[in-house]
């Protein structure tokens, strides 16, 4: 049985969409020890002076809602290089709550974000689960941006306990 089939469970929390603004389902944190979000930017219809923004959004409410309890936190993440010409990924990077920007010079890139939900409760008290929002605001278009959450379980099991309900 490969590895990931019981000690990483993978998420799927945001579709391929040609859209600049949105929120991803949220991944539960109560049996997580680990999240990590991976964000796939496609081609984006833009020049290189509009500017998409990355945040980790900590929520009451679990699903693709929002809640007015929300509240951004800080994380860590890596850029890569373009897909299928660089598969290098650049220095960990601290982001602030504000998040982390992107812009059209990063078509075909991923990013990789870090959460440790040990790190949340300080940061927002009743959080249930985190996730993941853009906002392009119209600056992008046609980002075809896809997300998935890697989830380090607190009980690694064959059939997982849900992440998003």
């Amino acid at each position: 049985m490969a590895r990931y089939a019981e000690k990483l469970h993978i998420v799927p929390v945001f579709s391929p969409a040609g859209t600049t603004t949105f929120l991803s389902y949220a991944v539960g944190l109560e049996n997580s020890h680990w999240v990590t979000f991976l964000i796939n930017l496609g081609v984006m219809t833009s020049d290189s002076s509009d500017v998409g923004t990355v945040t980790v959004i900590a929520t009451d409410t679990l699903g693709n809602t929002t809640d007015a309890q929300d509240v951004a936190v800080p994380f860590t993440y890596r850029l890569s290089g373009v897909m299928g010409t660089n598969e290098d990924w650049g220095d960990i990077t601290a982001a602030t709550a504000s998040g982390m920007t992107f812009n059209a010079t990063d078509d075909g890139k991923s990013i990789v974000i870090d959460v440790d939900p040990d790190s949340i409760p300080a940061l927002h008290s009743t959080a249930k689960g985190v996730r993941i929002a853009v906002d392009g605001t119209g600056l992008i278009t046609q980002a075809g941006i896809a997300v998935n959450a890697f989830v380090e379980d607190r009980y690694p099991q064959a059939d997982h306990i849900s992440a998003t309900t």
